[in-house]
């Protein structure tokens, strides 16, 4: 069941998360380099791992999360992008 998050250093009126997301976006939350969060549109796929990817971007990461069915992507601000990175691979 989708879950919503708001306010904070989120961003846009998207407010729905998928499940494998929750856990990532309330972590960066509570990072004291992350200044702002942007929600992207959730995909329906197939069955599937999941799991996160990373993409650099100017001034963070935009990152694939990967559900058992769906992903989504978030884009994440941060003024130390290898120290946020190293963070949410332990998670």
């Amino acid at each position: 069941m989708p879950a919503h998050r708001a306010g904070g250093k989120l961003t846009r009126s998207h407010t729905t998360l998928i499940d494998a997301a929750v856990p990532v976006v309330d972590h960066l939350q509570q990072r004291p380099e992350v200044s702002k969060i942007s929600l992207g549109l959730i995909k329906s796929l197939g069955k599937g791992k999941a799991g996160l990817k990373f993409h650099e971007v100017v001034g963070g990461w935009r990152i694939v999360v990967r559900g058992n069915t769906s992903l989504q992507d978030l884009v994440v601000y941060t003024t130390d992008p290898a120290r946020t990175k190293f963070e949410l691979e332990r998670l």
